[in-house]
């Protein structure tokens, strides 16, 4: 048995005007989990400590919180793990989330945001027309595997820098679940829901793999990708930046090994979109007072075909 530290977050919205934190010493053993840490500071310390918990076995997705400075679950983190040489288990609400109560937060944008994609099958024919349920081949089912296996625990979500500034991207959780409708054979809204994730900020994304701390190894940064391929393969509001921003990306990388900036603002911008050009042109005169102004015209590096061969393996689509 070992005496360990709980460093709670204390906030009740209906009746404090700012946080503050409780230090509860709880005697357990140092293997012990931080949900059961919290379930015996609860029981025996302080009934008013509130925090989510259901299945205790990493399944319910409900007690994800952040653990001295990472966003995880609970159940699935030992206390020996991640306290200090001090017994110190520092726990807080999760982040991009407003606080309710202690460890609750409020989770409507998360819901609202999944709700948004319309997370059912949608078929494009009616069940009467089949003589049996709908059949899946096992080679489609594994491109949905992994995607089934988030629980909807909002980890990748409290994580993602996106979100916390600019609350309206969709997060990582709801683009994957939107891939798993999108690529499931037996769903005839491909295009439809393609076109509502990217209409909620998909292209917002900055692969910055914050995401990929999945405790349930999802990996939602995958799944963004494989969604902006799809939406380039169907040619789904292309005219956005997002998309003309990836293909000029591609292609100039393609054609010289390097990316050629200046051809990436034109490209992504618009050649002939002249008020989006003068938008930023202020930058550009800033980049050449520093010295620091792109070449109008990059020349392909020696080894370029190499380059060339790897997007050919990758199929990677260039316009």
């Amino acid at each position: 048995m070992a005496k360990i530290t709980l460093d709670i977050f204390r906030f009740d919205e209906a009746t404090d005007a700012v946080p503050h934190r409780d230090a509860v010493v709880v005697d357990v053993p140092e293997t012990t989990t931080v949900l059961d840490a919290l379930e015996t500071a609860k029981a025996e310390i302080d009934g008013s400590i509130s925090f989510r918990r259901s299945c205790r076995s990493a399944i319910c997705g409900s007690c994800s919180m952040n653990i001295n400075g990472i966003t995880g679950l609970a159940c699935k983190t030992p206390c020996n793990t991640v306290m200090d040489e001090k017994g110190v288990v520092v726990v807080d609400p999760m982040p991009n989330f407003q606080p309710m109560k202690d460890l609750v937060v409020h989770m409507d944008p998360f819901w609202d945001k999944y709700s948004r994609l319309k997370p059912y099958l949608q078929p494009a024919d009616a069940d009467s027309t089949h003589e049996r349920e709908r059949r899946v081949s096992p080679e489609d089912m594994k491109k949905l595997v992994d995607v089934a296996n988030c629980i909807m625990c909002a980890t990748c979500y409290a994580l993602c820098p996106v979100v916390s500034v600019d609350p309206a991207f969709a997060g990582p959780a709801a683009i994957a679940y939107a891939y798993r409708f999108i690529e499931d054979v037996r769903d005839g809204q491909r295009k439809e829901r393609i076109a509502q994730i990217s209409e909620d900020y998909l292209w917002l994304c900055a692969h910055c793999y914050a995401c990929s701390y999945c405790p349930k190894h999802v990996d939602p940064h995958d799944r963004i990708i494989d969604v902006k391929r799809a939406s380039i393969k169907d040619r789904v509001l292309m005219n956005e930046r997002g998309p003309r921003h990836a293909l000029v990306v591609s292609k100039t990388i393609k054609q010289t090994g390097m990316l050629a900036e200046t051809e990436v603002i034109q490209g992504t911008i618009g050649r002939f979109n002249v008020r989006g050009l003068l938008k930023v042109a202020p930058l550009g005169l800033r980049m050449a007072a520093k010295g620091k102004m792109p070449p109008p015209f990059v020349k392909p590096i020696p080894k370029v075909d190499e380059v060339r061969t790897i997007f050919e393996a990758l199929e990677v689509p260039v316009s």
